[in-house]
């Protein structure tokens, strides 16, 4: 098959400003390409790179686009100027596979072929748009289940197929080598609460003395820029004051896009959090999935996607974000894994096997199915 993939209008692949799509979609062209297939990578063009260039079998073509705006409205148009631009540069193909916002109401079918949008974010009521897809693929039962409540006439159309984790992440280091880390990898915005994951370790420091929580740092890798997803400068001075309290215990690391070195800031740490709040933006969470597949025992809020991969005490633990107190719940599961080491080990275990079933070569050879089942008509 001739697999076409279009990435989105912001960020640029190699993924050198980050990007959960853009690795996700990076690894699954990597596979795509190993079992057989032409393969097609269209992103937005970015400083030196080339316009057109062929690496390790696959193809890139880079299309003129812009930065992120603070601006939704904005962010919309320059994604629909994107997505016209991309329009006109397809090159031929069985399948186009894409989440760029208008693309699917403008590809020519002759030159797309089947028409594959991934929905990786929660849907925002556009889902209307989306008429002339195949295949709307759903990265979690929740999103899947609000595609079909928002659009019903869709509801054949929808498939879910969860998002890949690279072998890299495989590796395990043993426990007695790993540092009394709490970490969170992710975008430095609000709605990932990472203010909340601050919070609790602040009043984990002044009020809970059982065990020593002095020994234990907080490590916030991800960026805070507009441009790469974050909520901007604001927002991490207001995380430096609250963390004020915990003097060298809290470092803000910054972003890390390579990925042999964000591999070893979960090997390295014992815990993993994502707080996140986005009770209608998180679509799967990918980092939690990163975490349990390097062996950190991994604490997430307890939204529905994340339900996707965690069996709540056995692979991970959920805190109740949305209760009166969630700095006092996420506080309260850090410290039953802070006092019994065990624990960490027995869940982080867990939390590998689970991450097992979301491999690059099994989502891919899930892709492939559901490809070849379009392009057959079947």
């Amino acid at each position: 098959m001739r697999i076409t993939i279009v990435l989105g209008a912001f960020l640029p692949v190699p993924p050198v400003l980050g990007g959960a799509v853009e690795k996700v979609q990076l690894l699954l062209a990597d596979a795509y390409l190993e079992a057989g297939h032409d393969v097609t990578v269209i992103s937005r063009r970015y400083k030196n790179f080339p316009d057109e260039e062929t690496v390790k079998g696959v193809k890139y073509l880079r299309v003129g686009s812009f930065e992120r705006s603070k601006s939704l409205a904005v962010n919309l148009i320059l994604t629909s100027l994107y997505a016209l631009r991309v329009a006109r540069c397809l090159p031929k193909s069985d399948i186009t596979v894409t989440n760029t916002f208008l693309l699917p109401m403008l590809l020519n079918r002759r030159t797309a072929g089947k028409i594959y949008v991934h929905i990786a974010r929660f849907p925002k009521h556009q889902m209307f748009l989306y008429f002339r897809a195949d295949r709307l693929q759903a990265v979690s039962h929740v999103v899947a289940e609000e595609i079909v409540r928002q659009t019903p006439h869709l509801s054949n159309k929808v498939v879910t197929i969860g998002n890949p984790v690279s072998s890299s992440y495989f590796t395990l280091n043993p426990i007695q080598q790993r540092k009394k880390v709490v970490l969170f990898v992710g975008r430095i915005a609000r709605e990932k609460g990472v203010h909340l994951l601050i919070e609790s370790f602040v009043s984990m420091v002044k009020h809970w003395d059982q065990f020593n929580i002095s020994e234990w740092s907080l490590r916030i890798v991800g960026p805070h820029d507009v441009a790469q997803g974050g909520d901007g400068p604001e927002y991490l001075s207001e995380l430096v004051r609250l963390a004020q309290p915990l003097g060298s215990s809290c470092s803000f690391v910054g972003p890390i896009f390579e990925e042999r070195a964000l591999i070893k800031e979960y090997q390295a740490a014992s815990i993993f959090v994502y707080p996140s709040l986005a009770e209608k933006g998180e679509a799967f969470g990918l980092a939690p999935l990163e975490a349990m597949a390097a062996g950190c025992a991994v604490v997430v809020s307890n939204l529905q996607c994340f339900n996707e991969y965690v069996e709540e005490g056995r692979n991970a633990l959920k805190f109740e974000h949305s209760g009166p107190s969630p700095e006092e719940s996420l506080a309260g599961k850090l410290t039953l894994l802070m006092a019994a080491p065990q624990s960490i080990v027995q869940i982080a275990r867990n939390g590998n096997i689970a991450a097992r079933r979301f491999e690059a070569s099994a989502i891919a050879s899930k892709m492939l199915r559901d490809f070849e089942l379009l392009v057959s008509g079947s």
